[in-house]
């Protein structure tokens, strides 16, 4: 099986796996931050396969934290969970390694929660606002003329849960 192959099966099986039963959000935030390191790993390891550079030069990444917001964004009087999870390199983390994703669980009740979806934003992010169960964020790449340690270009993103899944909105 190739690289390629196995990457990929991993990545398929690791996302399935999370988004399939309801938990507590520390064991939901638990397995999305074990994926996505997971997933940054494998695709790392291949773009310097790729490259023509030894396995064990790639970087590994791991998980800078959170932000959790805590919101009823789908009226149904159960709050949900609006997470930013930030990932970087974990030996040499700067401001080219880093990422942002954003991801909504669905609170059930007892703190139970569900995965709904995610989006990856960019270096950096944050939530301007969560109104009328639209997410405002804001994220940051790089400009043109950006210098590496400041991406400077803006953009304004907007989310909802639309049938039940997280949707950006156009």
């Amino acid at each position: 099986m190739s690289y390629l192959t196995k990457a990929t099966a991993i990545c398929l099986l690791t996302t399935l796996s999370i988004t399939s039963y309801a938990q507590s959000i520390e064991s939901a935030i638990k397995k999305e931050v074990a994926t996505k390191v997971n997933i940054l790993n494998v695709n790392e390891r291949k773009i310097t396969l790729d490259a023509g550079y030894a396995q064990d030069e790639a970087f590994k990444y791991d998980t800078e934290g959170q932000k959790i917001v805590m919101k009823d964004i789908n009226s149904d009087g159960i709050k949900d969970a609006i997470v930013l999870f930030y990932y970087c390199e974990k030996t040499n983390c700067h401001t080219t390694t880093k990422s942002v994703d954003l991801v909504v669980f669905k609170g059930l009740g007892k703190n139970q929660f569900t995965k709904l979806g995610s989006a990856s934003l960019g270096l950096k992010a944050k939530i301007n606002s969560i109104n009328n169960g639209v997410i405002n964020v804001v994220s940051y790449d790089y400009g043109k003329t950006d210098p590496g340690c400041c991406p400077e270009k803006e953009t304004k993103k907007s989310y909802k849960i639309k049938n039940g899944k997280l949707a950006k909105i156009k």
